[in-house]
């Protein structure tokens, strides 16, 4: 680009103008590939609708992002023009309407046409050879226009992510006309620039991404020092009526920055307006609760917060010895900053009722840190899953330090190999991917995958760097284990086992595979008919004999059988496998899962885990 309308960084260690704030972020990676002269398109995409601050005085005024790039960007712009498909062509200033206009009846008067009278055409098909004529007129008059911008908002409208069977004619030729100008040689060298803006790049068609021309410039959401500025910008004590913060809050600004990791800054201002305007105080408790609300709001309820319970940690857990002494571990090195040896990601796989979840969560309460637990996002919208999950992890990435737990991972992460919906899942995978191996994210971010089908989980996931950890969880393996299942259980109830009920359980249940949720079943069903014969807590040896005769086993032995083999083959380390699991000949063990997967053979008895 023209180095005298090129856009200035100021960057830090650079004495600022009092007109111009220090570009930070994505503002000055933006600034310096303009600069650069090297593109004439860019993508700029993620945390685009929130406010950016431009210096308004001697102070700072936090506006939107289309009004950041009119007064900081691109202020000394001859010529700054918008387009989306609601408003068709704008301008920035009624000055650069009337120049564009003035050239407009020129060119009607070439062409024979009216859009001196009727306006510029609002839709895009027929608006890019119109400008494509006006950025040629710029280089024919280059001292007169110097600097043109064109700013596209939803530009996915124009050019949605799809294959090339499944877009319209329209569309097709919006994607050759960006294609076009992106390769122009012509308008970087002029000065000509167009950005697209999105909140997601995944929208977009990916041969527009995929293209040299083309730079994408990614916006994250604010970090600790950007939280810091907002909350120091004076904005919140004009609101409170010129009350220092003291007064308002039981933080300070730097606390409040820290405790509002995860939120854009439009979101905090949101919670703050709404505290203050409603004479309420910032506290720990409705920090917390606006936090939660709002993420969860943001990500569109597909992401949720599970609360840490007092008292609650891995002592709570029966039998998993080794997987708590591990879990135990880790829970030290996370208190104790020693991030350098965290893993990325903890793969727990397990049949089904094992107690996988409660584990996951008695180890996040000992470690002390938010828990956000993952849904599906999965949209039959075009566009929508990929929005989502760039919200999801976009939130993550600025939330941490934080656990972040898939259940029923193998569905969620999905794999590379699917069909049917224009790639969609192959580039949810991808992304998934690309965050969870990223290793800049050690120690801020750990990632929970729990499953029953670990076998069904890509193996680019289960790969070291990736979910490299895989910590199986087993059913009772012993009379031993089944009757500390029984007494914590019983505990948590407020249920006394008496010395027969405590023989019983030993005799007739301890060689069982019991799970946790077998073991609630039982203890729920038991207590049931002392509570029905007016006995209360006072369950007797007959209520469990009663309780075990009458259960009838809905689950499939073969496929908890598949379930239990299959972690048994994904475990890396023979220390959290069941003694009789440590020495078994692993080709043995992926001939019996093979039987068992394929269906038509009977189970033989080898192949029972039991």
């Amino acid at each position: 680009m023209d180095q005298a309308n090129s856009i200035q960084p100021v960057e830090s260690g650079k004495p600022a103008t009092p007109q111009r704030l220090p570009l930070r972020g994505w503002s000055l990676e933006l600034a310096r590939r303009w600069n650069a002269s090297t593109y004439s398109l860019f993508v700029l995409h993620g945390n685009i609708f929130d406010v950016f601050p431009i210096q308004e005085g001697d102070g700072v005024r936090y506006v939107p992002l289309k009004t950041f790039l009119a007064r900081r960007l691109f202020a000394e712009r001859s010529s700054l023009l918008f387009y989306d498909i609601a408003d068709g062509l704008t301008f920035a200033s009624t000055e650069m309407q009337s120049r564009f206009f003035a050239w407009l009846e020129i060119y009607d008067q070439v062409e024979k046409t009216q859009f001196r009278q009727v306006g510029p055409p609002r839709e895009f098909i027929r608006l890019a050879p119109l400008l494509r004529r006006f950025f040629l007129k710029v280089a024919d008059e280059p001292t007169q226009w110097r600097g043109v911008t064109l700013i596209i908002d939803f530009p996915e409208k124009l050019i949605p992510a799809q294959d090339g069977a499944g877009a319209s004619n329209e569309e097709r030729v919006n994607l050759v006309t960006f294609l076009k100008w992106a390769a122009a040689p012509e308008m970087a060298r002029l000065d000509v620039g167009v950005l697209l803006i999105a909140e997601s790049a995944a929208e977009l068609h990916a041969g527009l991404l995929q293209n040299p021309h083309v730079a994408l410039v990614r916006s994250e959401l604010p970090d600790a020092e950007e939280r810091l500025r907002f909350l120091e910008s004076g904005w919140a004590e004009r609101m409170a009526g010129d009350k220092p913060i003291g007064e308002w809050s039981d933080f300070t600004a730097p606390e409040l920055a820290a405790r509002t990791a995860g939120l854009n800054l439009l979101r905090i201002q949101h919670f703050l307006a709404e505290t203050l305007r409603n004479g309420a105080r910032v506290t720990h408790e409705n920090v917390a609760a606006s936090k939660k609300r709002l993420i969860e709001e943001y990500c569109q309820g597909l992401v949720r917060f599970k609360e840490a319970k007092p008292g609650v940690n891995l002592d709570r857990v029966a039998t998993h010895e080794a997987a708590k002494k591990k879990l135990r571990e880790l829970a030290w090195l996370i208190r104790n900053n020693k991030i350098d040896v965290l893993e990325r990601g903890i793969l727990v796989p397990g049949r089904v009722g094992v107690g996988k979840s409660f584990l996951i969560d008695c180890f996040a309460s000992e470690c002390g840190l938010p828990v956000m637990e993952m849904g599906d996002f999965r949209s039959k919208w075009v566009g929508d899953t990929e929005r989502q999950q760039s919200r999801i992890l976009m939130t993550i990435r600025a939330l941490g330090p934080v656990i972040v737990v898939v259940d029923e991972a193998d569905a969620i992460f999905g794999t590379r190999e699917a069909g049917g919906d224009s790639g969609v899942s192959g580039r949810v995978f991808a992304a998934f991917a690309a965050h969870i191996g990223d290793a800049t994210l050690r120690g801020r971010e750990m990632w929970v995958a729990m499953t029953s089908r670990p076998d069904l989980l890509a193996i680019d996931m289960k790969r070291q760097g990736r979910f490299g950890l895989c910590i199986p969880l087993f059913p009772a393996q012993s009379p031993d284990e089944v009757a500390e299942l029984f007494t914590v259980i019983t505990k948590v109830k407020k249920i006394q086992l008496a010395d027969p009920v405590q023989a019983y359980i030993r005799e007739r249940l301890g060689e069982l595979p019991l799970t946790g949720s077998d073991v609630e079943a039982i203890v729920a069903r038991a207590k049931e008919r002392a509570v029905l014969a007016n006995r209360d807590t006072d369950v007797q040896k007959n209520d469990f004999e009663e309780s075990v005769a009458s259960f009838i086993d809905p689950l499939d032995p073969r496929l908890l059988a598949i379930q239990e083999l299959a972690a048994v083959l994904a475990c890396s380390d023979r220390r959290y496998l069941p003694e009789r699991y440590r020495q078994a000949d692993r080709t043995q063990l992926l001939a019996a899962f093979t039987r068992l997967k394929s269906g038509h053979l009977p189970m033989e008895p080898s192949d029972s885990p039991v």
